[in-house]
């Protein structure tokens, strides 16, 4: 199964075009978007490349969708506080047939606040431990947590000086400090971040384009998913981007 995470930014209206090259050039098996703000875009998007979808509203102006080559056999939007942007749930059937005969394999689409300054990281932590919760409670069995974190995990590096400037000027507020707790609450319930343990000396970028500073999204595996890990990148050469 080939997955993507993909922030298509604000909705993604006027370059609909583009972000279709990207993806079918992609030929992913499940694509999770955030600031996936459009449900037109969206379903032209599902459409155009023969998926099944699921568009729903996060708590605020940025909104989630999955697309699956695999029937989506049920979904949930968790959006309160303090999940917030929020977390779409998919549950695909990975087999054969319309409603997918074999495994059942849950994805778990998540985009929480920006910005990196203390209280916005300890409202992550927070909603990192709702999720673990949720999973606790709902028992999935194999899953996958991906998307936009808006956190940075241990031992990654952020090149603030190459940040915009209000980005700069609000980092200064505290320093310049990074602190780290959603990821690594994450690591610490068992998920494998998929990159980097993969690349462990890398980098891994995810924004911006033009101008890679921070590493923000993520595939992280349950213990059943991990073993399954045969490669994981950041697609920066494909067409359209």
């Amino acid at each position: 199964m080939r997955i993507v995470t993909y922030n298509i930014e604000f909705g993604g209206r006027g370059r609909e075009a583009a972000i279709e090259r990207v993806l079918a050039g992609l030929e992913a098996d499940v694509i999770a978007l955030t600031e996936a703000d459009d449900p037109a875009v969206v379903a032209g998007l599902a459409d155009a490349l023969g998926l099944h979808h699921v568009w729903a509203e996060g708590s605020g102006a940025r909104h989630l969708a999955t697309l699956s080559r695999f029937p989506i056999l049920d979904w949930q939007i968790h959006n309160r506080p303090p999940l917030s942007q929020g977390v779409l749930a998919t549950k695909l059937g990975v087999g054969n047939g319309e409603r997918g005969s074999g495994e059942v394999i849950t994805v778990y689409n998540v985009h929480f606040l920006p910005f990196l300054l203390l209280p916005f990281e300890m409202r992550r932590w927070q909603a990192v431990g709702r999720l673990l919760a949720l999973i606790r409670e709902e028992a999935p069995g194999p899953h996958l947590i991906v998307g936009d974190v808006n956190s940075i995990g241990p031992g990654d590096r952020v090149r603030q000086r190459r940040n915009p400037a209000r980005m700069r000027r609000v980092m200064a507020l505290q320093a310049g400090i990074v602190f780290r707790l959603a990821v690594p609450r994450l690591l610490r319930a068992g998920y494998v971040d998929c990159f980097r343990r993969l690349h462990p000396e890398s980098d891994g970028f995810t924004w911006m384009t033009g101008n890679p500073t921070t590493r923000y999204d993520y595939v992280l595996a349950d213990r059943a998913m991990a073993p399954r890990l045969r490669a994981c990148r950041v697609v920066t050469d494909a067409p359209g981007v």
